[in-house]
């Protein structure tokens, strides 16, 4: 147990050619774009006032360049990227690099909904797990991940970093994926999922007395004042 706060900064990577062209993007990799550097960059300048102790990404190429990107441009080079696997995005399956409209269309028809939204408005915060599960369910070359091994394994990732990071108000970088961190957060407060977040934000997690809280959620600042910064 940490003997006092630790702050976890929990980064969805920067966007990617998939991103940009609307397609599944779970265990699958693509490289940033242009767009996604240059937001990585704007978000290394803005956490410039922030030592980190330690950083983690998932095992996907996409963390771990924005990584890079970050640490270069925060002037924190010198720390050693720690690739974990329990940080990866949800595996799609058969629908990896599947256009998003076609595999969420086949989901929506299972369902029996006509939109993304009219389900998220049924289902509410349990939207993600809903879609998960039927993306498991639809899936019958059996590739799909289930949604209780992503839960399982986004908890041990928790109690790696949170075990591995005990010195006094320690600041960690991790850079995951967006429903994979939507998916930590339902942990604690289904309420403040959002399916809106946005490549490069943050989220802020706090770890003291054994606990966990959310401190914020898809936080653009970091971003916003790395703008204003001269390389």
């Amino acid at each position: 147990m940490t003997t006092g706060k630790l702050n976890v900064y929990l980064v969805r990577h920067g966007k990617t050619m998939f991103n940009t062209s609307r397609r599944v993007q779970g265990w699958s990799d693509t490289p940033l774009t242009n767009e996604g550097i240059e937001v990585a960059e704007f978000l290394g300048r803005g956490l410039r006032e922030t030592p980190f102790d330690a950083v983690y990404t998932s095992d996907r190429g996409r963390t771990i360049e924005t990584a890079g990107i970050v640490l270069r441009e925060s002037k924190q080079a010198h720390l050693e990227i720690n690739e974990l696997r329990d940080f990866r995005e949800f595996g799609f399956g058969k629908f990896e690099g599947e256009y998003e409209d076609i595999m969420f269309g086949q989901v929506m028809e299972y369902l029996g909904f006509k939109s993304v939204e009219e389900a998220f408005e049924k289902f509410g915060d349990d939207g993600y797990q809903i879609i998960s599960e039927t993306v498991e369910k639809i899936d019958e070359t059996g590739m799909s991940e289930s949604w209780d091994t992503m839960v399982s394994r986004l908890k041990n990732a928790l109690e790696t970093v949170s075990a591995e990071n005990q010195s006094d108000n320690a600041n960690v970088l991790v850079v995951s994926h967006g429903m994979a961190i939507n998916t930590i957060i339902s942990f604690f407060d289904k309420s403040l999922i959002n399916p809106e977040l946005a490549n490069a934000s943050v989220t802020r997690l706090g770890f003291e007395n054994g606990k966990w809280t959310i401190e914020a959620v898809n936080d653009l600042s970091y971003i916003e004042a790395g703008k204003t910064i001269l390389v």
